[in-house]
């Protein structure tokens, strides 16, 4: 179950990221078809580097 302290601090991060993205130039607009694009990342069930990108040599 999810307390008040990791929902805080859940908040701040979400906070800090949109505002990081602000000051990159993103708009709102920008943001928002990016956390609703279908490209984002899945979640697997195990933490695997095999198929990140960032991780091939």
């Amino acid at each position: 179950m999810i307390n008040q302290m990791d929902i805080e601090e859940f908040d701040a991060e979400w906070i800090t990221l949109i505002m990081s993205a602000r000051k990159m130039g993103l708009s709102m607009e920008d943001i928002r078809a990016f956390l609703r694009s279908p490209f984002q990342p899945k979640k697997y069930a195990h933490n695997t580097t095999e198929n990140d990108p960032c991780m091939s040599p």
